[in-house]
């Protein structure tokens, strides 16, 4: 009994200074950075594609957080092998005068289905959501969640107030009920696929050029297969991306998109 009792306590000496050290000599691994792709090279001489990538890449310049490549030749890398690579694809394109390396191929075009359905992330920026619409590409249309496609249209850009919504969900819980946008287009008639979820949206007001009286959809989530999709059609110019509050709903999108869950600040 006695040697009994004494190689219990020995033991649990081990254990405790075991535990004793785990927590005070380890901390655990850091998560890898979220791998994301920003897809860009083409877009309407209106929309400044080089300076919203930028912005886009300032406002994940965390390194420990976020890892961000960029292709302005989407037609050499929207490939199955290459979007493997990262969690989250950020659409900042619109096929206005495409060349030989930003015209999708009907094979791009799949890969990049294909990798959304798999469980790619994706997050629709700004007029991205008018792209591929002469002719209509409906599987794009279904996997971005809708937008502007041919219906949309939008006033002057001014500032407006945006809200959130009642519904619960990671992107916007937390988030001020209201804020005061930059100077930005507000898109109005925007298309909804079936399914979406809506976060934000502002008022159009009718005092303006075509306002439509309606608190109009800003930023919705859906899913494409096991894909998570962010419609987020703010951010017209460098400016509105300047808005602080923008760049967090920004930032939450493309976390969400990528991982399912927003960690908090």
């Amino acid at each position: 009994m006695h040697r009994s009792l004494f190689l219990l306590t020995a033991l649990g000496l081990t254990l405790a200074l075991g535990l004793g050290q785990g927590t005070t000599g380890r901390t655990s691994p850091p998560a890898d950075p979220i791998k994301v792709l920003i897809i860009t090279g083409d877009n309407v001489p209106s929309h400044d594609w080089q300076g919203t990538t930028k912005a886009m890449q300032e406002v994940l310049a965390d390194k420990a957080k976020y890892a961000v490549s960029v292709t302005e030749t989407p037609a050499k890398d929207l490939t199955s092998e290459n979007l493997a690579k990262y969690d989250v694809l950020v659409l900042n394109y619109r096929d206005t005068k495409p060349g030989p390396d930003t015209t999708w191929t009907d094979a791009n075009k799949k890969a990049l289905l294909d990798a959304v359905k798999a469980g790619k992330g994706l997050v629709s920026h700004h007029f991205a959501s008018a792209a591929f619409v002469n002719p209509n590409w409906e599987e794009y249309e279904r996997a971005i969640a809708g937008g502007w496609r041919k219906q949309g249209y939008h006033g002057p850009k001014h500032e407006f107030r945006v809200k959130k919504t009642d519904a619960s969900h990671p992107i916007s819980d937390g988030a001020p009920a209201a804020w005061d946008h930059y100077i930005d287009e507000l898109y109005s008639n925007s298309f909804m696929v079936p399914g979406s979820v809506v976060l934000a949206t502002a008022y159009a007001d009718p005092a303006l050029p075509k306002g439509t009286g309606k608190d109009e959809p800003v930023v919705w989530v859906n899913q494409y297969g096991q894909g998570r999709v962010v419609n987020n059609v703010l951010g017209h110019d460098v400016i509105a991306m300047g808005d602080p509050k923008y760049r967090e709903w920004f930032r939450r999108g493309v976390e969400w998109a990528a991982t399912g869950k927003v960690a908090p600040k």
